[in-house]
């Protein structure tokens, strides 16, 4: 009975935590080692990982809250595991390239601003201010094409700082409230491969969404002005044969 107590007053406070934005120090982070980032996530006063969850947890307040935390051996634009089987065969040491945690709250809602505090929390003043300090490098929508340009459309955000790589996500309801949101800190180096990856996803969506339509890769700045261009051009040009 006591130990069912300890630990359920364990959980209630790092919940608590979470919600309230108390801080902790991060002494495991993207690029280091499986049990490195085991023996934190176990130690850490907000997380307290238990042994059989390894790298990733899941904690309920109460029904309507609750968050998650997922450390990966791959990025977020994923990987390959024969890949990291040749990794393991040669002994290199299999590091964590990305951790995620998810918040959930039905009654309070979730903000950006209440996922950055989250983010101080889990991981500390120095993680924190690098990613106050870092550059957008992109916003996009993993929803359907339908949806976007509407409230009820998800919006993400890929930050690059001096140390790591951040997405911030916002998950709408249909009404436009938002609930859910998450936080990913990955190694900087994973960015390409992960831009790669969402264009492949961009490039499947519009396959099977607008098949009638060609898809064209995202571009930024002046390349997109001069697209933008072109195609009016050559809409004036089929406009003129025609006639």
């Amino acid at each position: 009975m006591n130990k069912l107590l300890h630990t359920a007053l364990q959980t209630g406070l790092s919940l608590t935590s979470i919600w309230l934005g108390l801080t902790t120090a991060a002494s495991a982070l993207p690029g280091q080692s499986v049990d490195e980032a085991e023996a934190w996530m176990q130690a850490h006063p907000t997380l307290r990982a238990l042994p059989r969850e390894r790298l990733s947890i899941r904690r309920n307040d109460t029904p309507s809250r609750r968050y998650t935390f997922h450390g990966s051996v791959f990025g977020p634009g994923g990987g390959s595991s024969q890949g990291l089987m040749l990794r393991e065969r040669s002994g290199e040491p299999i590091i964590v390239r990305s951790e995620k945690f998810t918040l959930v709250d039905i009654i309070s809602g979730v903000s950006v601003p209440r996922l950055e505090d989250a983010l101080r929390t889990i991981y500390g003043a120095e993680v924190y201010a690098d990613y106050r300090r870092s550059q957008s490098v992109l916003a996009y929508s993993p929803s359907r094409l339908e949806d976007r340009g509407t409230q009820r459309a998800a919006r993400s955000q890929l930050y690059e700082g001096d140390l790591y790589a951040y997405v911030i996500e916002v998950l709408p309801n249909p009404d436009g409230t938002i609930h859910t949101g998450a936080v990913s800190v990955m190694v900087k180096e994973d960015i390409p491969a992960f831009k790669t990856a969402l264009n492949r996803q961009e490039t499947r969506r519009q396959t099977l969404e607008r098949p009638e339509e060609p898809f064209i890769a995202p571009v930024e700045g002046r390349a997109r002005r001069l697209l933008r261009e072109l195609n009016r051009r050559r809409n004036n040009t089929d406009v003129s044969d025609a006639e």
